[in-house]
């Protein structure tokens, strides 16, 4: 059994933790926009009256009762509205623009997960490794077991047995976030997959036009598209993905509703599907691969595409989603930035508050044993499945 998935890496922590759905806050959008200078109370002050304003829970934020001296992000947490709020957090201005805009990463860049093993013992097993980062160069792969580490020495062994150990350094890297495209085919049809990893970073939008005119020449009419690992991002990366995959089928629809607390009630608003480019596919139907770890966007996604009002058959598998149906907007201040909990989301139907996640169609739990795009791993086999047979795999 897979008890909890976690990254070793600053960089990808945040992003699976918060999965921010921002949007670019415009000028006096809201009332409080910045602190009265940078001395620790003041930005705390500031943190402080940012949640009494424009806080989606504002009502449930008591009075001052901790030291305006205490860090920032102690303070924002002593705040919050733990009951649904796991996502708010404050980050410095230097990492917040080295992960939104740089596309680069400076990190281990390697995922792991902790799992129970035949004899009921916890194992540490890698996840996933990023193409071209220390860990990737240090030949570490998917499946392998970690079995200590001490300082950069990480002792493994892989799945054909052997032990060894490997030395990983923290250091630079280009991210991709598209990664591993395939096409199979099954039945006669010609069946997509790639795999995306976040909806943050430099010229996504271009990479998966790229992606999708690829599948469109090779003829591609039933998609896989694999968020197991997407912890979320930009919302109008959601809206552009949903209309390739959903072509003139999405044209003019919503993708989500926002909506603010009582104060704010008048920016509620809409965010719409993307226009329909030569390289969307109108697809009948389209598959993602989801686990506890597709978070915001990603769940935005797969909920805004599920309104009957598309018309498009919308299966998921895997497990249960993160539940995270809210969207932040990023509030730069000093040399921090606030990133909390400013609107909850629903799809054009009103559907929203999956605070659980949302449940998999068919419930399939990651074995780890292939790498992606293999069809023989675990979660890609059943989508396969499911496409040649029309259910679940039993």
């Amino acid at each position: 059994m897979i008890k909890q998935l976690f990254f070793l890496s600053s960089l990808l922590i945040i992003m699976i933790a918060c999965g921010e759905s921002h949007k670019t806050l415009p000028a006096n959008f809201f009332a409080v926009t910045e602190p009265r200078s940078c001395s620790q109370v003041d930005r705390n002050q500031f943190i402080y009256d940012v949640l009494k304003d424009s806080y989606l829970w504002s009502d449930k934020v008591g009075d001052i009762n901790i030291s305006l001296n205490v860090d920032d992000q102690t303070f924002l947490n002593n705040f919050l509205y733990k009951k649904k709020d796991k996502f708010s957090f404050v980050i410095s201005q230097e990492l917040f623009n080295q992960q939104f805009n740089s596309g680069e990463a400076k990190d281990l860049g390697f995922l792991s997960a902790q799992r129970e093993n035949a004899q009921g013992e916890m194992e540490t097993i890698v996840a996933f490794v990023y193409p071209n980062s220390p860990a990737d160069k240090a030949g570490l792969k998917r499946s392998d077991k970690i079995y200590a580490q001490a300082d950069n020495n990480f002792r493994i062994l892989t799945q054909m047995g052997t032990e060894r150990t490997v030395q990983i350094k923290a250091a630079d890297y280009n991210v991709s976030n598209v990664l591993y495209q395939r096409e199979f085919a099954i039945n006669q049809k010609k069946v997509g997959y790639f795999l995306f990893k976040s909806f943050i970073g430099p010229h996504l939008e271009t990479n998966l036009d790229k992606a999708f005119a690829r599948f469109k020449a090779q003829g591609v009419s039933e998609l896989i598209v694999d968020l197991r690992y997407n912890g979320g991002g930009l919302l109008r990366v959601a809206s552009h993905l949903g209309a390739l995959i959903g072509g003139n089928k999405v044209k003019g629809h919503i993708l989500q509703h926002n909506r603010y607390n009582t104060k704010y009630s008048y920016h509620n608003s809409s965010t719409f599907f993307d226009n329909p480019s030569p390289n969307s596919l109108q697809l009948k139907r389209v598959i993602f691969l989801t686990t506890q770890n597709s978070a915001s966007a990603s769940e935005s996604l797969i909920n805004g595409l599920r309104a009957r009002e598309n018309n498009i058959e919308v299966i998921t598998i895997g497990r249960e989603t993160y539940g995270k149906p809210y969207g932040m907007h990023t509030m730069a201040y000093c040399d921090k930035v606030l990133v909390p909990i400013h609107f909850a989301d629903e799809n054009s139907e009103g559907v929203g508050d999956f605070v659980d996640g949302l449940a998999p169609t068919c419930l399939v739990n990651e074995t780890f044993k292939n790498d992606f795009a293999d069809q023989n791993e675990t979660l890609l086999s059943n989508a396969l499945y499911f496409i040649a047979h029309n259910e679940c795999q039993k």
